[in-house]
């Protein structure tokens, strides 16, 4: 409901491992999409979690998302005509945060990104700024997702929080 309440909807849902926080995240999408206030929807977790992300989509929110993994990706992209993205294909998406955030590859992701995004296990992209290149990348993808002022971004972890936000703040001006 406190989702709900605010335009656009920035949240992070932190909380213990196996409390519910991919079923908070899937319902305020599903809300959103039953309102007609988002069409598209991505989902970027770590590729280990990405099938779990997408059956849980499927079985429990009717939400049918592709996986964008670098083992599905030359069969997404295969017959897609020149300029054309997975992204563009796809409104429903489940993808890898490690395959996504190569500069190719994230700056396709930010121009055609959903209107909707959660972040699985943000604190490895949120706390990785100063931590070696990979972790940057994260950090820098999802920074610059988060930077549109109209997009909802969900934010979901089950690392505890310790009070101290700057580790969790941004690096300086976009």
């Amino acid at each position: 409901m406190m989702a709900l309440r605010v335009d656009p909807v920035r949240l992070l849902i932190a909380d213990d491992v196996g409390i519910g926080k991919t079923i908070e995240a899937a319902l305020i999408a599903r809300e959103l999409l039953d309102r007609g206030e988002i069409q598209r929807l991505a989902v970027l977790c770590p590729p280990y979690l990405a099938e779990q992300w997408q059956k849980e989509l499927a079985e429990k929110f009717h939400i049918e998302a592709e996986l964008v993994l670098s083992s599905t990706i030359q069969r997404l992209e295969r017959n897609l005509p020149i300029g054309v993205s997975v992204f563009d294909r796809h409104r429903f998406v489940v993808v890898s945060t490690d395959f996504i955030k190569s500069d190719r590859r994230a700056a396709d992701f930010e121009l055609k990104c959903p209107e909707f995004v959660i972040v699985d296990e943000a604190h490895g992209c949120t706390l990785a700024r100063r931590v070696g290149r990979g972790r940057q990348q994260r950090f820098e993808l999802v920074r610059k997702i988060a930077g549109r002022e109209d997009r909802h971004v969900v934010l979901v972890t089950a690392t505890p929080h310790s009070g101290n936000e700057q580790p969790f703040a941004p690096a300086g001006p976009a």
